[in-house]
């Protein structure tokens, strides 16, 4: 079963520059610090009495696969900015990544007791599905049952915190609901998110709730359900599907009558349907070429923001010489960073900058730079290393006694102009330092085959350094399965094959410690270690580029994971 983090990042091998599915191109609240961002456009423009009605045509990056979220199968980014606004939710992540109770749902949700720890949730009196059903408790136990890990039949994206749940108890006609937990887990905001109905997933599966759960909700069989102000309707598949509103929904009312998803309009082909009317808004992962051709249509802004993914480096320790933390250390002295974020991500804004930190972003308020040491290209460092660990640079490239000429392999997705530019920049800067850097890409998201295997086995890998990125939450404990895994033999998110005992304790510390500015220090000691070690070189945050129609009022990019439809009730439609 594939991680929650591999899912996540096949969303964003969506187009351009995160990670490719399409080749053209998987932590702690923060304190509502402003994200970095740059409008082209005016945002939030005619912010006057919002105008009823009208439609809008987005362009999404990726068709979902599957429609339970929830499930390891169907955990897609590009999906979960859909069910954003129609799964309800407990607490949900704001444009400025602040985590924030969502008061359409709930009452209140407060730590109770510490020990043990427990949480009560106050649901709104009048949520409802969809159907008429009240929204209970019954429906937070499905996703406690499904999510605790305790049934291997189960596809469950992830078992974080739910597996540390003793009980989930309802009362006040289940309007209250009393979860307890066995040992403590401090990020349990992060829980009770994409809740479903537990009537409707168990009458899926015929009374079966396991049953409901995996296959009610697989291939064409979208959600007729919602708990949001939008439901899915008229899905075709390989086509679109449309967002409708909700008639039972109790907060504020969308404005637009609907949102039609499409699912077929490429990134080369996003500016010719902007230009020609055929959509009205797109969120492609940006290409200088793209973002030129966009600028250049009069009746259509942009945004370009800063969310919490990023574009690293990652060394398979499989390999002869990557073993050697000496070559990896050699690898980020003769990288020039600075020069990176300039021939990629510095053309589109000037926020842009040099990542030195794996667990927190530079605009999260706990980011400490860590890498100092290693900013800007030291040739001579690099190869001192190297001769360190037993090469000889005398001649180029530097050759080991026993494991040959250091030539390493790099891979990424194919056609993805700005990735494919990053390989050219680190090459022709790696060579001089005696590293030989060969260019080895699969069209588009195939490639992740070769860092995730289907079997899972270490041994079936086919890479030796990866460029890709991953997108995160505000809750850093999940940057735990990339640095770590139970079973060295076994991928899982870890791709690299890392192992450090002393990382995995400093985690887990993390994630017991309620303290919020406590448990950021541990996380920025988890990246210290990472530095020591070197398994990754992280690069910069991956920017989002959304581009839409002047005459939608009310836009505004959720760069977190939530996308830009977070705040489609407030939208409207001029003319």
């Amino acid at each position: 079963m594939k991680s929650r983090w591999l899912r996540v990042l096949a969303l964003l091998l969506g187009l351009s520059m995160i990670a490719a599915a399409c080749g053209d191109d998987d932590d702690t609240a923060s304190e509502g610090e402003d994200t970095e961002e740059t409008t082209e456009g005016t945002e939030g423009e005619g912010e006057g009495e919002a105008a009823a009605g009208g439609t809008v045509v987005f362009a999404n990056e990726q068709e979902p696969d599957g429609w339970n979220i929830n499930t390891a199968s169907s955990n897609l980014l590009a999906l979960g900015q859909l069910t954003e606004i129609v799964f309800p939710a407990a607490f949900r992540t704001t444009p400025d990544f602040e985590v924030v109770m969502d008061e359409n749902l709930l009452v209140s949700a407060e730590l109770t007791s510490e020990d043990p720890q427990t949480i009560e949730y106050v649901i709104q009196e009048d949520a409802v599905w969809s159907d008429g059903t009240p929204i209970t408790a019954d429906d937070f136990e499905l996703q406690w049952m499904m999510m605790n890990g305790s049934n291997a039949d189960v596809d469950t994206a992830t078992t974080a915190g739910y597996d540390r749940v003793e009980s989930v108890e309802g009362s006040e006609d289940g309007k209250t609901v009393t979860v307890t937990f066995s040992e403590p887990y401090s990020e349990w905001q992060s829980m009770f998110t994409n809740i479903l109905p537990a009537h409707v997933i168990t009458e899926l599966g015929d009374g079966d709730p396991v049953v409901g759960w995996n296959d009610g909700l697989d291939g064409e069989n979208a959600p007729e359900f919602s708990g949001g102000p939008f439901m899915f309707e008229d899905y075709r598949p390989e086509q679109s599907v449309t967002l409708v509103a909700n008639p039972e929904w109790w907060g504020p009312a969308p404005n637009l009558d609907e949102i039609v998803i499409r699912f077929d309009v490429d990134n080369a082909g996003i500016p010719a349907a902007l230009e020609n009317g055929e959509i009205d808004m797109a969120y492609p992962q940006p290409q200088l070429d793209l973002v030129d051709q966009i600028d250049g249509i009069s009746d259509v802004d942009s945004q370009v923001s800063f969310g919490l993914s990023f574009e690293h480096i990652d060394f398979n320790l499989q390999n002869s010489h990557l073993a050697k933390p000496e070559v990896r250390m050699a690898i980020a002295h003769a990288l020039d960073e600075e020069d990176v974020v300039a021939r990629t991500v510095g053309q589109f804004s000037d926020e842009a900058s040099v990542l030195q930190n794996r667990i927190w972003l530079s605009n999260q308020p706990q980011y400490e730079a860590h890498g100092d040491e290693y900013l800007g290209a030291n040739v001579e460092e690099a190869q001192s290393l190297l001769e360190e660990a037993g090469y000889d640079c005398s001649s180029s490239p530097c050759t080991h006694p026993e494991d040959g000429e250091l030539t390493l392999r790099i891979s990424t997705t194919g056609g993805n102009q700005l990735r494919e530019n990053t390989q050219l920049v680190l090459q022709n800067q790696l060579s001089a330092a005696g590293i030989n850097l060969t260019i080895d890409n699969v069209e588009g998201g195939a490639v992740f085959e070769r860092f995730f295997p289907e079997s899972n086995l270490i041994a079936d890998q086919d890479y030796d350094i990866a460029l890709f990125a991953w997108v995160g939450t505000p809750f850093p404990s999940s940057n735990k399965a990339l640095y770590t895994n139970d079973d060295p033999t076994l991928v899982g998110s870890n791709n690299t094959g890392y192992q450090n005992a002393e990382i995995v304790d400093v985690f887990d510390q993390a994630l017991v410690e309620t303290d919020q500015d406590a448990a950021a220090d541990l996380y920025n000691q988890a990246d210290e270690i990472l530095w020591q070690d070197m398994p990754t070189v992280p690069l910069y945050q991956k920017p989002t580029f959304l581009a839409y129609r002047t005459t939608i009022q009310n836009v505004e990019d959720n760069a977190s994971t939530a996308g830009p439809l977070w705040n489609a009730t407030e939208w409207s439609v001029e003319g």
